[in-house]
């Protein structure tokens, strides 16, 4: 395959039809990113190896080299979902559709059409790894048959030297950040919810607005995590009432907050 070295994508680029997509024959490293024309996927999707969406840097396949600016978003359908319903629900979108390996083979006992649907985005993917899971469980609420483990930035996928691919007859290109959007407002919408809950004193304590001005400037992307268990050893030192609800508040009344499965590790500090 002659392929092109990968640069960072434009709306241009997308609606010229290239997209980045990156390979390599060993699951974790080696990976090269590249810039091919959609319609030519179905090369890396069949190329003995393995594939991701992201490109890494160094070629080392983890969430700490994973790079923003995808342009594909990749959903695993597993069980009890056709070929011809995803057809039919991704109908509107430009899409390819590919068996796995495991396609109309026995799985946990299950025999059923497994594959994947592969969709350009209108533009390239902004978000660091956190805001990437977001945004992807927002997409899987959508369309809930996708295997819910496929989130991840740093996903990678099995080739199939033998995959039967079906193209969509749609024309739109993937709308990612309509996902992202709203998954911020459910996020938001769950923040005022615990709000509620918050008994708030008319005048906060010298060292309550120390929390929320340490929040405020260390909660960032790429430092949430960290800022927050940081935010959580601080408040059990000084003895806080109720520490998880305080921390939780914080966390659901920011423009991104943490998913929960991430926040509940932060929270066993307080245990």
């Amino acid at each position: 395959m002659n392929h092109e070295p990968y640069a960072a994508g434009t709306m241009e680029e997308a609606m010229n039809g290239t997209v980045m997509i990156s390979f390599s024959r060993h699951p974790a490293k080696g990976y090269l990113a590249v810039r091919i024309p959609f319609d030519r996927i179905e090369g890396v999707v069949r190329f003995e190896g393995n594939y991701s969406a992201t490109a890494f840097r160094d070629g080392y396949r983890d969430g700490e080299h994973a790079m923003q600016g995808q342009e594909l978003v990749i959903l695993d359908f597993d069980a009890r979902y056709t070929i011809g319903e995803a057809m039919v629900d991704f109908e509107e979108y430009i899409a390819l559709v590919a068996t796995t390996r495991n396609h109309l083979k026995e799985k946990h006992g299950v025999v059923a059409e497994r594959f994947r649907v592969i969709l350009p985005t209108d533009k390239p993917i902004m978000l660091e790894r956190g805001e990437f899971k977001v945004m992807m469980a927002e997409v899987m609420a959508r369309f809930p048959q996708a295997d819910q483990a496929c989130k991840n930035i740093d996903r990678m996928y099995y080739g199939h030297t033998r995959a039967e691919i079906f193209v969509t007859g749609g024309s739109r290109l993937f709308d990612w950040e309509s996902f992202y959007r709203l998954a911020l407002e459910r996020k938001s919408a769950k923040a005022s919810e615990w709000s509620g809950r918050v008994r708030r004193p008319d005048c906060l304590s010298s060292v309550q607005r120390s929390y929320a001005t340490f929040f405020q400037r260390e909660f960032v992307p790429g430092n949430r995590n960290s800022a927050l268990f940081r935010l959580a050893c601080w408040m059990k030192s000084d003895g806080v009432a109720d520490p998880e609800l305080r921390i939780r508040e914080l966390n659901y009344g920011s423009p991104a907050p943490l998913q929960e499965d991430e926040l509940r590790k932060i929270l066993r500090v307080l245990e």
